[in-house]
């Protein structure tokens, strides 16, 4: 009878540790939200969420890339459609100002908000993306683009070099640009190049010293800036619709991964509550039967 008893106790002793281990895990899981506490409870499953965790820092870093590349592309945007305005205002200046009605003294005045119009190009580009670094720059983005020399020439800071990002299977887009391909020299007839802001510089020396035909190549050379700031407004706009499309993809892959791998993860609280109730009343019927086998005596055997 002792060794029956016994046997009854431990039995009943570890039905109680068995639900009450469960019932703790449980508990565990519905106060973390997650179905696996340890790597080891499921081996298979940790894998596949470390997997997927990875897949997703993968696509997130790639993502914050061309969020920071959109950002920048927005702002060149508004750079390049002010200079743009700039030019076409200046175009109408000089228009005005090669009329041979025009005296030295009406030639002087357009000239002084030309160069006024000048120092505004200049400053656009020099413009800065929302981290501080300068657009047009090349690679030397802590380098302003343009500055002048002591003769108030301006000359180009920047350097040639182009980088690129990925942008989709196969694709990249430009990240980086030089000054010089945004604010290109123009070409004149003899075949000979001139800087861009040298070429306005010598527009507004005409209009100071009264030479028409120096305004006249100056009107040239501006209708030249502005096809030139067109195409890089319109290579802008691409870059942007490329970088936009990825992101939309990037975006639905994410989603994609982080609801497969909540489906593996995520704790589903309506069930595990379910199963903390069931597990409850377990261990209150094992402790009920533990206190009535503990209570067992040889007497009560004797009695019976």
């Amino acid at each position: 009878m002792k060794i029956s008893t016994s046997f009854l106790f431990d039995r009943a002793t570890e039905r109680m540790s068995t639900i009450q281990n469960k019932l703790a895990t449980t508990q565990a899981q519905m106060a973390v939200g997650k179905q696996i506490l340890s790597p080891s409870a499921a081996p298979d499953q940790a894998a596949a969420i470390q997997r997927l965790k990875s897949e997703v820092q993968r696509q997130e870093s790639h993502m914050s890339t061309l969020d920071v590349a959109m950002r920048r592309y927005t702002a060149e945007e508004t750079a390049l459609s002010a200079s743009n305005d700039i030019l076409i205002r200046m175009k109408e200046l000089g228009i005005q100002a090669a009329n041979d009605t025009m005296n030295p003294d009406d030639r002087k005045s357009i000239a002084v908000e030309i160069r006024a119009l000048r120092d505004q190009l200049l400053s656009l580009g020099n413009t800065r993306d929302d981290s501080g670094n300068y657009l047009f720059s090349g690679t030397r983005v802590n380098t302003p683009a343009f500055a002048e020399d002591a003769n108030g020439a301006v000359v180009y800071q920047g350097d040639q070099t182009q980088t690129r990002i990925p942008a989709g299977v196969e694709r990249s887009v430009q990240f980086t640009r030089a000054g010089t391909d945004v604010f290109s020299r123009v070409v004149r007839d003899d075949g000979k190049g001139v800087g861009f802001f040298t070429a306005i510089d010598q527009m507004i020396a005409g209009m100071e010293n009264h030479q028409t035909n120096k305004i006249q190549q100056g009107i040239t050379d501006l209708g030249q800036m502005h096809i030139n700031l067109t195409l890089a407004q319109a290579q802008n706009g691409s870059d942007q619709i490329v970088v936009q499309s990825q992101l939309d993809v990037l975006d639905e892959t994410a989603l994609r991964i982080k609801s497969t791998l909540s489906d593996i993860e995520d704790l589903d609280y309506a069930e595990a509550m379910t199963r903390m109730n069931k597990e409850m009343m377990g261990l209150e019927a094992a402790m009920g039967s533990f206190a009535k086998i503990s209570g067992l005596t040889l007497f009560d055997y004797i009695r019976g």
